[in-house]
């Protein structure tokens, strides 16, 4: 092998080496830049207020105190915390996937027109941070695969981005609609006593016993299955209003329509009283109820509607338990 032929070969390795180098190189994922953030300036946990703001419905506001989120409207009944949470959480996370239309005749199409037809118009969205100027947002259609279209108030050019973000539709929806959250296992005993007099009694010795029975069964009877009355008392494991509001705007006469003692295994009571106005049923707990305030957010001094068939899976009467005779 003569000394051309040696300098070929040196040539051809290194241009295969220089290809097989290349190659890799282009194969390996390129790092991408990172997607500006939409609202650089927006801390959440420096946010005091939001106002909401849907075409053709009166403005939401909430405001951030010492307790938490409330709703000052609703006599300041604290707002879902964790709902709250996640729309200033989405909107600090919140980048730029693409620029969308700076066009104004365009907005509508994606739902962030300031005027006309209701469902071109945006959610308006004012973010106050105390000191800071507030900030002004107009938040439209969801993005058809994902994030959201969004613009600034003011501003021409909209964005879709990467954060989807979910505006409850109506004042009641931002409020914490719990009253109840008791596990099911927790309840010793129930009583309930109708209107006319009429009691259902229910109980278990232990915890791990998986029904109530029911006290005092007529001679011969017995319940139309295993678990017959434990509806009564799974009410009370995830138990939400349809409507609230302070007990001293609202007024109910007469005799109650149901009331309610419960007890758990723990020792801890829950009391209450329903009454029936104008076909709605409203549930008004009884100040001496001592449950730990994880179980009980309801308050004595708010009234609750309830729907009618929350309220009927608990006024069964011992009529309703009982196995048909043969």
């Amino acid at each position: 092998m003569n000394r051309k032929t040696l300098i070929i070969l040196a040539v051809l390795v290194v241009a295969l080496l220089a290809a097989w180098h290349f190659t890799r190189e282009a194969e390996q994922p390129q790092a991408l830049p990172e997607a500006q953030r939409w609202l650089p300036e927006l801390q959440p946990a420096q946010v005091e207020a939001i106002e909401v703001q849907r075409v053709g419905q009166p403005l939401v506001r909430l405001q951030r105190k010492e307790q938490g989120w409330v709703l000052p409207a609703k006599a300041d009944y604290p707002a879902n915390q964790g709902l709250v949470a996640g729309v200033l959480k989405a909107l600090g996370e919140a980048r730029k996937v693409e620029p969308r239309t700076s066009n104004p005749d365009l907005y509508g199409r994606l739902g962030l027109a300031e005027q006309g037809e209701a469902n071109q118009q945006a959610v308006r969205l004012k973010l106050e941070r105390g000191e800071a100027p507030a900030l002004q947002l107009l938040i439209g259609n969801p993005g058809q695969q994902d994030g959201q279209l969004v613009r600034g108030a003011g501003e021409a050019q909209s964005w879709l981005v990467s954060q989807r973000i979910v505006l409850p539709a109506t004042e009641l929806d931002w409020l914490d609609r719990r009253v109840t959250v008791m596990p099911f296992s927790e309840i010793k005993t129930l009583q309930v006593v109708h209107a006319d007099g009429k009691q259902v009694q229910l109980f278990r010795d232990k915890a791990e016993e998986p029904n109530l029975q029911v006290r005092d069964l007529p001679k011969g009877g017995k319940l139309a299955f295993d678990g017959a009355a434990d509806g009564m008392a799974r009410l009370f494991a995830d138990l939400q209003f349809a409507d609230a509001a302070p007990l001293d705007q609202l007024t109910f006469d007469g005799k109650p329509s149901l009331t309610f003692s419960l007890q758990t295994f723990a020792g801890n009571t829950l009391e209450g009283r329903f009454y029936t106005k104008a076909d709605q049923h409203w549930l008004l707990l009884e100040q001496g109820s001592d449950l730990p305030a994880a179980e009980l957010p309801g308050r004595s001094d708010w009234a609750y509607r309830v729907e009618p068939y929350q309220y009927q899976s608990l006024a069964k009467k011992l009529t309703d338990l009982l196995a048909e005779k043969p």
